[in-house]
């Protein structure tokens, strides 16, 4: 029986549309595969054709999952900031945090640069940023490099413009080569179901616009300081190699709050760690 290999774009009910080489198939699954446990848009699996219909066989290892909605083996996160509503930083390092935590790549994407500009020379070693405009199109074409050959995703607040980048991302020119954008491309974005748009070149885009689990960091609090990036590096100077960054004495990371660390940064930092503590102490309490 001949095999491809192929990824899942889309799930409803039993059924899974599967991107084979170009080729979108609507397969069935095997029962004990079924029973093995779900199968999420985003998985990378392997099809056959078993007489009239397409069946998927077995499914390659997960790198990831995100939930509500499911997606599986995501790359990249677009964190998407504006001038308005007003920029919530505090939920951008908590995505970040995230991010780094499920071995996702977080880029921060300025939206609505044509109204205003923003400073994120904060995160100069901590992420990628992109400022872009998808009214005007300034920036989509770095977006577009960003996620090339990636399965990109998308987190932020409400009314940012997530939707407006997906479509100035479908519409632009890099993006309109291939068949199989065209057959994609829409007046208007939704997001009804998790699925994810193949864009040619091994690229794709998840079709919904953030997820809810991103906005919530989960880990003892001692673990944060990990995915701070931009603090740990000075932590081999602090007194105390478990030097959390909070009130212990001769801490390099406060040290270097203004020159290294952002100020922005490090008081959000100790937001999330109180944040982790409170939930800790109510879980036991």
């Amino acid at each position: 029986m001949k095999t491809e290999s192929g990824r899942v774009v889309k799930a409803v009910a039993s059924r899974f549309w599967v991107d084979a080489g170009g080729s979108v198939k609507v397969c069935f699954a095997r029962k004990k595969l079924k029973a093995d446990g779900d199968i999420y848009v985003g998985d990378k699996v392997v099809v056959a054709k078993d007489r009239d219909a397409y069946v998927i066989e077995s499914l390659f290892p997960r790198e990831n999952v995100l939930v509500r909605p499911y997606v599986a083996n995501v790359d990249v996160c677009l964190i998407v900031l504006a001038p308005e509503p007003e920029p919530d930083f505090l939920l951008a390092d908590k995505v970040i945090v995230n991010c780094l935590k499920e071995g996702i790549e977080p880029v921060l994407v300025w939206n609505k640069s044509d109204i205003a500009k923003c400073d994120l020379s904060e995160y100069n070693d901590v992420c990628k940023a992109v400022e872009c405009s998808a009214e005007t199109g300034e920036g989509i074409d770095a977006l577009v490099a960003l996620i090339t050959g990636k399965t990109a995703c998308f987190a932020g607040q409400s009314a940012v413009g997530k939707s407006s980048v997906i479509n100035a991302l479908l519409d632009s020119p890099v993006m309109q080569v291939g068949e199989m954008t065209r057959k994609v491309k829409r007046g208007r974005h939704t997001t009804r179901r998790a699925e994810i748009i193949p864009l040619g070149d091994d690229t794709y885009l998840a079709d919904t616009c953030g997820f809810s689990m991103l906005d919530a960091v989960d880990m003892p609090p001692e673990e944060l300081r990990l995915y701070f990036d931009d603090m740990e590096r000075f932590r081999k100077d602090c007194r105390f190699n478990t030097c959390l960054h909070l009130d212990e004495p001769d801490c390099a990371v406060k040290a270097h709050i203004g020159n290294g660390v952002g100020a922005g940064r490090y008081e959000r930092y100790k937001l999330v760690f109180k944040e982790l503590e409170d939930r800790r102490k109510n879980k036991y309490d």
